[in-house]
């Protein structure tokens, strides 16, 4: 499951591929697929687990889709002015990341307490594992392929 989940995040996040909206919205697309097969696999729910599951991910997702396109803009955004960043830039790049980053954790806590009304805290937690296992791996990707600022200085 790693290995798929970080070959699909590098496929989606990496430099290039942000950089062709129409290709970038493809491949988000395969990774939520893939992604759900992935965290089916993982929770194994019964017929009572998914049918209380399924509606609040789904929803998760459409939530966490807004956020995602924010990172994604912000990855774009740095890519393209790496070269000739100021320092005002940077400084709106890192306040727009913190700003990214507690929203995204916002929605976990908000969807945990959701998952946790319906199916109890074991398979909220499950939730909130995976969803952070694979922003991980993300991460993970993203700080290998990115360059730091002044690296290439």
């Amino acid at each position: 499951m790693k290995k798929v989940l970080v070959v699909l995040a590098f496929a989606i996040f990496g430099g290039q591929a942000i950089a062709q909206n129409n290709e970038a919205e493809l491949m988000m697309s395969m990774f939520k697929v893939e992604k759900k097969a992935l965290l089916m696999d993982f929770l194994k729910l019964n017929d009572e687990e998914a049918t209380a599951f399924w509606p609040v991910y789904e929803a998760f997702t459409m939530d966490r889709g807004e956020l995602s396109k924010k990172r994604i803009a912000l990855i774009t955004r740095y890519t393209e002015e790496y070269n000739t960043i100021t320092l005002e830039q940077i400084d709106e790049l890192v306040g727009e990341s913190f700003t990214n980053r507690a929203a995204l954790e916002k929605l976990h806590k908000s969807y945990y307490k959701k998952f946790k009304k319906s199916l109890g805290a074991k398979r909220a937690a499950q939730f909130v594992q995976y969803e952070r296992f694979v922003d991980n791996a993300i991460n993970t990707e993203l700080n290998n392929n990115l360059p730091l600022i002044g690296e290439m200085d």
